[in-house]
């Protein structure tokens, strides 16, 4: 399609489960009338939104990537220097037909004036509050909430630059947008709340059964390998947590809060950043120590998560133990000795449990959270061994027949990591970890660390 042609493009994306019509925008002006008022006419709000977004695109193409090397570097400089009028074809997708914008009053309604009362969630950066539309449907609206403005717009671009592109029975979806009185996203309410709320709630409700532990730990797997290996652009989530995995009525997992998800060109193995940003706990060894991320980063975290799952503890406890060195006395043992991962599970659960389901588990959590990126599987082969189907997988080195021994830790990565990374990776440490853990609190023990909303959902009651 010719640059600057306001005829939109239809393309189609599609998941195992369902098939969408993409409609991509070349030119602001078709943007700003899809995405204006009833009457077709562009909503002032939305120009903001349009020039924030080119200014964001010119930013981002301009600054260096680490680790490319000068060919790929003039590469973005020459693509940082074209004509920035038109947003690129793939920068800005719409959902059709489901994508609405919401108005100021059309959300203050939903909410009841954003009043305090419907609050279920609330981070750093965010706040979500529970909504009712006209026709009944129930919705959580994402209310941005970073005091300076370009924060605000950055964050907000950010999250829907990817949640926009991207569907799956397993990924929230996206309502709406709202940016008539600040920046909004409009999701799907979730009235379980989300999976830390579930698995690490103190209010002495029913633990979570293992059924619906099984559910999400196999539904989260394949929502990420929707990301990693079937959406139309890789996705690296960057912030996989019990926190930000909400629970339909069935428990099945929808991951939520893109605010720090980033592209993965396909070229690229990696990217390297020069701020730190995540949860602790959750983090991988290569990423603590060089910033550098890639689809690992989730595979990582996901195996975390495993964890959790089976043992019913946090990713990082009131004495600050590190789930993953606790839980390698049960993992590193010989293949043969099934019966000590059995002893990982989490004691709430009485012993109700499927046996061969925990070993899987067990097993899948062994493989993700190793400390070689390259030695932790494909999300494609997690879903594989949760699933039963990874017997052909196994052989005692690793999941790529790569020997343990053979690679360092950070396996590759042995470039410096950015000026002062490492001192800004401590103040974060020091600061998250100086947090006291408040034992009937549904949120995680260690908060995000990060310049995009941060949110907590909790369980509704």
């Amino acid at each position: 399609m010719a640059s600057g042609s306001s005829t939109p493009a239809t393309t189609s994306a599609s998941s195992p489960a369902t098939t969408v019509a993409v409609t991509t925008y070349t030119d602001p002006s078709a943007l700003l009338k899809a995405a204006g008022r009833r009457d077709g006419s562009a909503a002032p709000p939305w120009k903001a939104v349009a020039e924030a977004w080119r200014s964001r695109a010119k930013r981002q193409l301009s600054v260096r990537i680490p680790s490319l090397g000068p060919t790929m570097s003039s590469t973005l400089r020459r693509l940082s220097s074209r004509r920035t009028d038109n947003i690129e074809v793939h920068e800005f997708c719409v959902l059709k037909p489901t994508l609405r914008t919401f108005s100021l009053a059309e959300l203050k309604k939903a909410t009841r004036n954003f009043s305090k009362e419907n609050v279920v969630g609330r981070g750093g950066f965010a706040k979500v509050y529970r909504g009712s539309l006209p026709g009944g449907e129930l919705v959580a609206v994402k209310k941005l909430t970073a005091t300076q403005g370009a924060e605000r717009m950055e964050g907000f671009l950010s999250e829907l630059g990817h949640v926009v592109n991207v569907s799956h029975p397993n990924i929230a979806r996206l309502v709406g947008v709202g940016v008539d009185g600040g920046e909004h996203l409009v999701f799907p309410f979730s009235r379980l709340g989300c999976l830390s709320g579930m698995l690490h709630s103190n209010s002495g409700a029913e633990p979570m059964p293992w059924e619906a532990r099984y559910r999400v730990a196999l539904g989260t797997a394949r929502g990420l390998e929707y990301l990693h290996e079937r959406c139309a652009r890789r996705i690296v989530h960057r912030d996989i947590k019990p926190a930000n995995i909400l629970l339909m009525d069935n428990y099945e997992p929808l991951i939520c809060d893109f605010g720090l998800a980033r592209w993965l060109p396909a070229k690229l193995t990696h990217l390297q950043v020069s701020v730190f940003e995540g949860t602790f706990g959750y983090v991988p060894p290569e990423y603590t120590t060089h910033g550098v991320f890639s689809e690992k980063t989730d595979v990582f975290a996901l195996g975390v998560v495993l964890l959790e799952l089976l043992t019913g503890r946090r990713a990082v406890d009131t004495a600050k133990l590190s789930l993953v060195a606790w839980a390698k006395q049960y993992l590193e043992v010989d293949d043969d000795d099934e019966d000590e991962t059995l002893k990982m599970a989490d004691p709430a659960l009485g012993g109700r449990y499927d046996a061969e389901q925990l070993r899987n588990m067990a097993w899948a959590a062994k493989l993700c959270v190793h400390a070689s990126p390259h030695q932790r599987p494909q999300m494609s082969e997690v879903v594989q061994i949760l699933a039963g189907e990874g017997a052909h997988l196994r052989g005692g080195r690793g999941a790529h027949g790569v020997d343990d021994e053979l690679l360092p830790e950070t396996d590759g990565y042995d470039g410096d990591a950015a000026p002062g990374y490492v001192d800004d990776l401590s103040r974060h440490k020091a600061l998250a970890f100086a947090v006291d853990v408040d034992v009937d609190s549904d949120e995680d023990s260690t908060p995000p660390v990060r310049h995009a909303p941060a949110t907590t959902f909790v369980r509704e009651v």
